[in-house]
């Protein structure tokens, strides 16, 4: 995918309109559009500004993938994953990946405690 259409994606998972955007990272809804429709390209402190924004990586936005990168790995489905849900999707995983490191502290403590006879 091209930059234009992976920052389309992006905006419209954040439910944001482009006049949102380039009024948040200071220029106009024909730039976003232009980008949008890959007619330009942003200069890097866009770019970083773009990435910050969405709290997204560079080589997200652009559709780079590390060549040495093992593309079948775990954390790079992960990613990838990730990468394609909307902010409330995000936000769900989030609390499910926190849910699920909280049950494994306690169960951790639990054979701990039951290693000590504390139990």
């Amino acid at each position: 995918m091209s930059f234009g259409s992976n920052l389309e994606k992006i905006r419209k998972g954040h439910k944001i309109s482009q006049a949102k955007l380039g009024s948040a990272l200071g220029i106009t809804q024909q730039m976003i559009s232009s980008y949008e429709k890959d007619l330009s390209s942003p200069n890097i402190e866009s770019l970083i500004k773009i990435a910050d924004f969405f709290e997204t990586s560079i080589d997200t936005l652009i559709g780079h993938i590390i060549k040495s990168y093992n593309e079948e790995s775990q954390k790079a489905q992960l990613e990838r994953l990730f990468d394609s849900l909307s902010v409330d999707d995000r936000d769900r995983c989030l609390l499910i990946l926190h849910t699920l490191l909280i049950d494994r502290e306690e169960t951790n403590e639990k054979k701990q405690k039951k290693n000590y006879g504390l139990s």
